[in-house]
């Protein structure tokens, strides 16, 4: 394996436990099976700590899928 394919494989890594994560440290919405029959409380403002893991989430999210392709499509292992 080139190093060029260790880099590639570490970021993925990386990029899959950054999501992973971000997404573990949001805090719940409370819409769970409520929303079903209007009761959730979606609505309330969202706070500064849920926006950034929301947009990390996104970023780490889409890095992944192209590391994922690039090392699926250029086959890499």
């Amino acid at each position: 394996m080139t190093t060029r394919a260790v880099i590639m494989i570490s970021l993925d890594l990386v990029f899959a436990l950054g999501a992973i994560l971000s997404i573990l440290f949001m805090s719940p919405k409370g819409s769970g099976l409520g929303a079903i029959s209007g009761g959730a409380t979606v609505f309330h403002s969202r706070s500064t700590k849920d926006a950034l893991l929301d947009k990390l989430a996104g970023i780490f999210a889409i890095a992944f899928v192209v590391t994922s392709l690039f090392l699926a499509v250029f086959k890499v292992f």
